[in-house]
């Protein structure tokens, strides 16, 4: 076996310094120890240094594991120890001492004393593996090492009798990176006593830590890029995992020749992870479905969307989809380091490919209708928008869609935290944006199932920012979805709309939306389509707000009455009555009522009454009753459906613009309760009749006071049916009775309230009677 120490013939010198910073001290006294000729304490991460007394109890871990590595270079003591005193030299670490033993029958095992901690490794001659691990207390980064032991150590293996050198696989090395001990309490209380360091010394643990650096089976993981710009550190890894991709159809899409994969490469490379402050940002394989679902949704609700600034989004991504629109014709990206912008052209230069976009250029910040701000976006927009008489001020200015894609609300920062609470910057936002505009804002992963309400929570940033866009005066707010985005979590994004009616336009439905896409996205060079991931089937997932949203916000301090009504819907049993046990007659409400709702047999307070039915309805969106009413002035006959669907349905602004729901079954003939007669409703409705009501205050519900409601959100369709306010019969009714509802409860045209109520005045009063009832009897037409 292999044994020897390192000592120091110089018996004077306690303390050596190295070109990397670290300190070799031989002195037991460590407390004597200085550096004496590394660089400045930031780049050299010095634990060992000890003249500002810093000894923390931790460490960094590296492991690594590489096969297909040569036998006779495995099994020879001589030479794996030979590789590793080499190692500690190159890596300037200080050897003391090392010990490598031969095993019986084959192997070798070997362990080295550092000043720094230790090296340690075990062989496998037959198999061709080497395990390692090396551990250091220094502050110098172990992963730059990386390469020197994959020289050293994957050695390949030499060919045999009748193999070709082609055909022996080159030695591929796996390995993990882990920070170790306890930092927090026993080192510097905050940044400024270290100087800025980011590293070692001052390391939070992040997601290059958690799912990068920790994982030891990605058979590719190749840091590309690790640097620190003036503002952040920036670190891009390419990553193979084998749950993903396998090597062998990699190497075969590699190989050039007419099998599938070479002729389809981009199917089985390795994913490329961008990260800031290691926290991911941006994948390949989640490019399309992060960047797309970020951009599309508001692109295609808004009418005509010209101007586009874009908070953040350096890697070019987002600025890549805004501009294969064709009513864009300013693209302002506002970020703050341009050092992030060089270096994902050079390490993800698919972000920024318009090489495919008709008319555009090969990089997308050469096209002549995108322009980059290199500033702080915050100071841009409190600057030229918060003080609309401000010198840097014009209207023209104003943008019709703002797209933040910045930092995470839940990013332990300050300027993350201004970022989504400033009240300066929020109201810029809002007035930066044109009467129509649309403001984007990417907050996040969607709540944990059992995480406490985001304003009590690690989101507190995000509620605090959705209370602000609806003070600020921003009317209609939706979050949606996206769960391929290539994050650990789905990713949300929210869409704030300055006006109301926007909502017409985000709720198309999915031919509406193709037909959008068809019209206004650029064509491609190729051939083949621009758009990767969104079309018309997408826009309709994220017009519902994931489960996880209605429970955030029903959770919260104070209970929203809409979550108490819908928690009583499925908690409280109640009989369903079937249609069945219904049958329509002359209406006994008044003398020119019609036809009416009569009970078969006696109904327990309570109960549901043909919900069946209700679910059945047929519902009119605001473009289809656009053009009924286009057509009936022009198509003989045609009067007639719209005043049935006028007559007989429902009609709201839910959907931001006049649209109709109309029962499927003889519920459609429920007649009004006057003076609150009423016996199928909701009990808080009960006290509010068309003589009583206050027709100058229009309640809550039709005014749109919340414009943030995931739970309407969600059930809008249920809403939309009649069944979303979960009527029920208010008290007993006996069979033979007519069944009387209250129609002020399905009026929610704040444009119409006054109007609609006088109606029903008029006609519970006699002073005239409805439009079916005129209708039917030739009085509309004539």
């Amino acid at each position: 076996a292999l044994k020897t120490s390192i000592d120091d013939d110089d018996d004077d010198k306690k303390c050596k310094g190295n070109d990397l910073g670290w300190v070799a001290c031989e002195d037991p006294d460590l407390t004597k120890c200085t550096n004496s000729s590394g660089p400045s304490p930031k780049a050299a991460n010095q634990h060992n240094d000890d003249a500002d007394g810093i000894h923390l109890p931790a460490g960094q871990h590296l492991l690594i594991d590489i096969k297909d590595v040569d036998s006779s270079f495995l099994n020879s003591e001589e030479r794996v120890a030979t590789a590793m005193i080499e190692l500690i030299n190159e890596s300037k670490l200080t050897l003391l001492s090392y010990h490598c033993h031969s095993l019986v029958p084959i192997g070798v095992s070997c362990a080295g004393v550092l000043l720094e901690s230790h090296v340690a490794f075990h062989t496998w001659p037959l198999e061709g593996v080497i395990t390692m691990d090396l551990f250091t207390c220094g502050g110098g980064l172990l992963i730059p090492v990386l390469p020197s032991i994959q020289r050293l150590f994957g050695v390949p293996r030499t060919p045999q009798l009748g193999e070709e050198l082609e055909d022996i696989p080159e030695p591929s090395l796996q390995w993990a990176h882990k920070w170790r001990g306890w930092r927090e309490g026993f080192g510097p209380e905050s940044e400024d006593e270290i100087d800025g360091d980011d590293s070692a010394l001052g390391h939070s643990y992040n997601d290059l830590d958690r799912y990068v650096l920790t994982k030891l089976n990605h058979d590719i993981k190749t840091p590309l890029v690790s640097t620190s710009t003036e503002y952040q550190t920036v670190d891009v890894y390419e990553l193979l995992h084998p749950k993903e991709r396998d090597m062998q159809s990699y190497k075969k899409s590699l190989s050039g020749d007419n099998s599938y994969e070479a002729q389809h490469p981009e199917l089985f490379g390795p994913n490329r992870l961008l990260m800031l402050d290691g926290v991911i940002q941006s994948t390949l394989f989640g490019d399309a479905s992060y960047h797309e679902s970020i951009v599309h949704p508001a692109m295609f609700t808004h009418s005509n969307p010209k101007r586009v600034a874009i908070v953040g989004g350096g890697e070019g991504a987002t600025l890549r989809e805004v501009l294969k629109h064709e009513t864009v014709e300013r693209a302002v990206m506002i970020e703050i380091d341009e050092s992030v912008v060089e270096l994902a052209r050079e390490y993800l230069p698919e972000w920024s490919d318009c090489s495919d976009i008709d008319a555009s250029s090969e990089w997308c910040f050469d096209d002549e209708r995108a322009e980059a701000k290199f500033e702080d976006a915050m100071t841009y927009f409190v600057d030229t928008f918060y003080n609309n008489n401000s010198a840097r001020y014009q209207r023209e200015d104003e943008y019709d869609i703002i797209i933040m894609d910045a930092l995470d609300p839940n990013d332990g920062v300050d300027f993350a935290t201004y970022l989504y609470t400033s009240d300066s910057y929020i109201q810029s936002l809002y007035k930066g944006l044109t009467q129509s505009g649309i403001l984007v804002v990417q907050v996040g992963e969607i709540p944990r199932n059992r995480a406490p309400p985001d304003e009590l929570g690690t989101f507190a940033n995000r509620a605090l920012m959705i209370k602000k866009l609806e003070e600020v005066g921003f009317k209609s707010i939706h979050i949606y979805a996206e769960a391929h985005s290539g994050f650990l979590a789905p990713w949300s994004t929210l869409v704030a709309f300055k006006d109301y009616e926007t909502r017409a336009d985000w709720y198309r439905n999915e031919a509406e939306m193709e037909i959008q896409v068809q019209k206004r996205i650029k064509r491609s060079k190729s051939g083949n389509p621009l758009l990767r991931y969104f079309d018309g089937p997408t826009m309709m997932g994220y017009q519902i707000p994931p489960k996880a949203f209605e429970r955030n916000y029903c959770l919260r301090q104070d209970t929203p009455e809409d979550c108490s009504l819908q928690n009583e819907l499925y908690t409280k049993h109640r009989q369903i009555i079937s249609v069945t046990d219904l049958e329509v007659r002359n209406s006994t409400a008044g003398e020119h009522a019609g036809r009416g709702v009569f009970a078969r047999k006696d109904i327990p307070a309570e109960s549901f009454i043909a919900l069946d039915d209700d679910a059945r309805s047929f519902h009119v969106l605001p473009s289809t009753w656009a053009v009924i009413e286009t057509m009936s002035e022009e198509v003989d006959g045609l009067d007639g459906v719209e005043m049935f669907i006028d007559g007989y349905g429902y009609n709201s602004v839910l959907l931001g613009k006049l649209h109709y729901a109309v029962d499927s079954g003889i519920m459609i003939f429920s007649n009004h309760g006057c003076n609150g007669t009423y016996n199928l409703g909701v009990a808080e409705s009960c006290k509010a009749t068309e003589m009583n009501i206050n027709i100058h205050q229009i309640p809550p519900l039709v005014a749109r006071e919340s414009a943030y409601n995931p739970l309407v959100a969600r059930h809008l369709r249920k809403r939309m049916s009649g069944i979303g306010g979960h009527e029920c019969a208010m008290r007993d009714i006996k069979a033979g009775e007519e069944i009387l509802v209250n129609y002020l409860y399905y009026e929610v045209n704040p444009e119409e309230w006054k109007a609609d109520i006088m109606d029903i005045r008029g006609q519970c009063l006699g002073e005239h009677v409805g439009d079916i009832t005129k209708y039917e009897s030739g009085t509309e037409r004539e």
